[in-house]
């Protein structure tokens, strides 16, 4: 049986200023909605805070804050309808070409994104949203790393096979 190490206030400030952003992105790609994502974050880190007395530190509270976070956007899908990409469609006619160029491309991606299984898009957002590793994303989403890979490679595949296409947009 292994000691519990207990962390400190100033290394539980460190793990929470280290992963804010991303945890924040995280949510905010999930989801889409900006206040909602500062909710999340915030109840993540909540969360994370109350599990500290059961929280073994072996160096990777990543992991744990990203499972965390993934279940609080999962349940945020149980209890609200996500908006539609209309809305985002609207951002188009506040920019110039280039914003709306960028704009168009950037839903015309998440359209393809969204269109993939759940689970390969999440395991895409956190290797190249997110930047994690595929043991990471393993620990994160309770599979083995070959399926991470599998996940992975199925989903960029069909990715291309749309962009050879000409699907995008």
């Amino acid at each position: 049986m292994s000691k519990r190490q207990v962390l400190s206030a100033n290394e539980v400030e460190e793990i929470i200023a280290e992963n804010y952003d991303a945890i924040y992105r995280y949510c905010y790609w999930k989801i889409g909605n900006s206040a909602d994502a500062q909710d999340m974050t915030q109840e993540t880190f909540m969360r994370f805070v109350q599990s500290l007395p059961d929280y073994r530190n072996q160096g990777k509270p990543q992991a744990l804050l990203y499972t965390i976070a993934r279940n609080q956007c999962i349940n945020w899908y149980k209890k609200v309808k996500p908006t539609s990409l209309d809305e985002a469609q609207s951002l188009m006619d506040e920019g110039s070409n280039a914003r709306y160029e960028q704009v168009e491309t950037k839903l015309s991606l998440q359209r393809q994104v969204s269109g993939l299984p759940e689970e390969q898009q999440e395991v895409l957002l956190l290797r190249y949203g997110q930047e994690l590793k595929i043991e990471d994303i393993a620990a994160i989403t309770g599979t083995s790393r070959f399926a991470v890979m599998y996940l992975i490679k199925k989903a960029l595949e069909t990715l291309k096979r749309t962009l050879n296409k000409g699907d995008l947009f």
